[in-house]
């Protein structure tokens, strides 16, 4: 079953009782996914690039060719280094090229395969810390959800920035689907300009939750998306929290009247950041088109972490990325699921 890892890869395919799904080897994506509700309807949940397929997109970095639904960052954030951080914020070089780590960028390979799990696997270059990074995939096959389980091998010991990628797809009717956070400790708003991006919020602001949050004309709430002007905007949640059955992060499609919820280890990852991509980047393969919700539990500094170091003092300073020691794989563990609920 891991025909797919050939010289021009197909994609490994999930079909249960419950939904079927895609998982490609570049970058190990997770997407396109479909989860069946009652009555035969189906919830499209992860994006899909609107530019995948396209020719053009072939010279893009591998982690935007194929853009889609969900995939690990390891280490995850951005290597360059912003130039308009506040004061007491410092910079650095990071340590390699790679946006949101080499696994992002490049093809995975397939372990084993059924029909209803996939165990990928990619070995990362010698100078690395990280030596390799495991995934399964597995379709619940009582329900329209995925568990899925990242393994990360260390080469030497280091501090490393770790986030999860889930990326939802977002209908074009602006309000149509409620953001819904469990308990939580505030909403940060990005201290630096969103690479590319247009923002509405003030930076580096706490807010106490996305419905007031700090904006350049007032109040904006980011509850409710798509929003009806564009924006790019980066939020760090700090110390999200679910309850019972109840997931720290989920989304309410008022139009199926269906949710989709995202569990995951909070005592691995504590934070969620948001990347809300609401046609608010207007250079190619953007394009002014592209409607998103990326939620990413992270042990992270904002997607910073690579490159800058928060003051004293900042309330997420102490987000300083995952303990790695060799001979001792860092293991955790997420579900994503889907179930009814009336608007």
């Amino acid at each position: 079953m891991c025909a797919a890892d050939t010289a021009t890869p197909r994609p490994w395919r999930l079909q249960w009782a419950y939904g079927s799904a895609e998982v490609q080897s570049l970058g190990g994506m997770l997407g396109p996914v479909s989860l069946h509700l009652d009555h035969g309807r189906e919830l499209d949940v992860m994006h899909v690039a609107p530019w995948h397929g396209m020719t053009a997109a072939d010279n893009l970095p591998g982690i935007l060719r194929r853009l889609r639904g969900e995939w690990p960052c390891v280490p995850f954030g951005r290597t360059d280094r912003p130039h308009d951080l506040p004061p007491g914020w410092q910079t650095r070089a990071a340590d390699d090229e790679w946006g949101h780590g080499y696994a992002s960028n490049h093809h995975w390979t397939c372990v084993a395969a059924t029909a209803t799990k996939v165990h990928l696997a990619i070995d990362y270059p010698a100078t690395s810390a990280i030596a390799r990074v495991e995934r399964i995939i597995a379709a619940d096959p009582y329900a329209p959800a995925l568990d899925i389980a990242l393994t990360v091998h260390a080469r030497r010991a280091a501090h490393v920035p770790i986030g999860l990628h889930p990326t939802f797809r977002l209908p074009p009717m602006p309000g149509r689907v409620q953001v819904r956070l469990g308990h939580n400790e505030g909403v940060h708003s990005y201290p630096a300009t969103a690479p590319g991006g247009i923002s509405r919020l003030l930076p580096d602001t706490r807010s106490p939750g996305l419905d007031t949050m700090a904006g350049i004309d007032g109040a904006l709430d980011l509850s409710r998306l798509p929003l009806a002007g564009p924006c790019e905007e980066l939020l760090q949640v700090r110390a999200p929290q679910g309850g019972g059955d109840t997931p720290p992060f989920a989304l309410h499609y008022l139009d199926y009247g269906a949710c989709v919820g995202l569990w995951w280890d909070t005592a691995h990852l504590p934070d969620l950041m948001l990347w809300i991509s609401n046609g608010g980047r207007i250079n190619f393969p953007w394009m002014s088109r592209h409607l998103a919700i990326g939620a990413e539990p992270v042990n992270s500094l904002f997607d910073l972490g690579r490159v800058a170091q928060a003051p004293q003092g900042h309330p997420l300073a102490d987000r300083l990325g995952v303990p790695l020691t060799p001979g001792q794989p860092w293991q955790t563990r997420y579900r994503i699921a889907a179930w009814n609920e009336a608007a």
